[in-house]
């Protein structure tokens, strides 16, 4: 079963410290064997799975364009990640943290396959205030998980 290294929408995530612990952290003893011995079966490699997600309406209900959103990816996600990423649509649920209100919005989460490398967390940070900046959000979710990637 995979851990769950980060599942944070918080600010001060990045600090570099606490992303190298995080994305560095062993998983439960029991689970090392079971999964590597599977994912060695199957012919594929150790790595995380970075899960962003991205609600699609600024503040006061202007929803983020087609177009706007393509040029995010293209210039902000695609850079730091060349190898590859997946785009899905979903429907996302939220609580404003000013006013408690539960919203609701149509959003995206990009789901990224990646080695622990040494500046992911720079990579992920950067995407995120980038989003957070350009379409006047209060945050960017952020999944993170170990586990075994076969192409």
């Amino acid at each position: 079963m995979p851990v769950v290294l980060a599942a944070l929408a918080i600010p001060g995530w990045a600090h570099a410290a606490m992303a190298r612990d995080l994305l560095t952290a062993a998983p439960p003893a029991a689970a090392p064997d079971m999964l590597g011995s599977t994912c060695s079966a199957v012919h594929g490699q150790m790595g995380l799975r970075v899960s962003l997600m991205f609600g699609m309406y600024r503040p006061h209900g202007k929803k983020i364009t087609k177009q706007e959103w393509s040029d995010f990816l293209r210039d902000t996600v695609t850079p730091r990640f060349p190898a590859g990423l997946s785009v899905f649509q979903a429907d996302g649920q939220w609580q404003d943290r000013e006013t408690g209100r539960i919203g609701h919005e149509p959003s995206h989460i990009i789901w990224i396959v990646t080695p622990p490398i040494p500046d992911l967390s720079d990579r992920i940070a950067a995407i995120r205030q980038d989003y957070r900046t350009r379409f006047q959000q209060q945050s960017v979710g952020l999944s993170i998980t170990a586990g075994c990637s076969s192409f």
